[in-house]
This record gives structure tokens, sequence and C-alpha cells, in this order.
């Protein structure tokens, strides 16, 4: 594909995506009834915190806090004009 991949180290991830049957190499949610799947270990840990509702992510300028850091950075970009 033309997707250009910033990190020789992230190229590996991104080539699964286009396997034909990448379900061998997902992480299921261990949570019941849950069917969320994803290729990325780090990506379940962040959805995991979702049902236990862990907020480990927050923001230093008021109360708002979140399960993963991409969030936050959003929540701070829109709320406080933060620039990383």
């Amino acid at each position: 594909c033309n997707k250009a991949i910033s990190r020789k180290a992230d190229l590996p991830r991104h080539v699964r995506t286009h396997y034909k049957h990448n379900d061998a190499f997902m992480h299921a949610c261990p949570f019941p009834k849950c069917t969320h799947k994803t290729l990325q270990k780090s990506n379940m840990q962040t959805h995991i915190r979702t049902h236990t509702g862990e907020l480990s992510h927050w923001c230093p300028q008021c109360p708002f806090a979140t399960t993963d850091s991409a969030s936050l950075t959003r929540h701070r970009k829109n709320l406080h004009n933060y620039e990383p």
C-alpha cells in the first residue's frame, strides 16, 4: 500500500493489517460479552481500562481525566490550545 510509516520498527505491525487471516495476531478483550479485538497489545490495554474505569491520564489544567494519552492530548489541544 502507499501508507508512509515513520518508524522502521512499526512496519511489521502495519504489514499484519494486510494479512488475509490476521485473526491469529489479534488480541481479544478478556471481558465477557465484549467482542473488541486489536492487533496491538497496547491498544488492548487501553481498551481494558474502559471496562475497569481506570483513569490514568489527568489534565494538568482542569479536572478532565481519561483512559489513554491520545484522548488527553486531543482534550488539551481543543480546550487549552496545547501545542505538544
